[in-house]
């Protein structure tokens, strides 16, 4: 996660692991995604993810992830 969220990093990194999932602090080769309140920002962690091949997502995608 990046930028800030309408709910709190801690509570959506909660959300992930009650659906058997797991956050990184940073973005990393294996990343499912990264969100993001811009996904077209230039911020250092949204680059690093465009190199590594990592989707950016925003938040409303991130919620429909957890209710597919």
């Amino acid at each position: 996660f990046t930028g800030e969220l309408s709910i709190k990093r801690s509570q959506a990194e909660q959300l992930v692991r009650e659906r058997g999932g797991t956050t990184k602090s940073s973005v990393v080769r294996g990343l499912s995604y990264l969100v993001t309140n811009d996904t077209g920002s230039g911020s250092a962690k949204n680059k690093k993810a465009a190199q590594l091949g990592i989707p950016v997502i925003d938040e409303a995608a991130f919620h429909r992830l957890l209710e597919g």
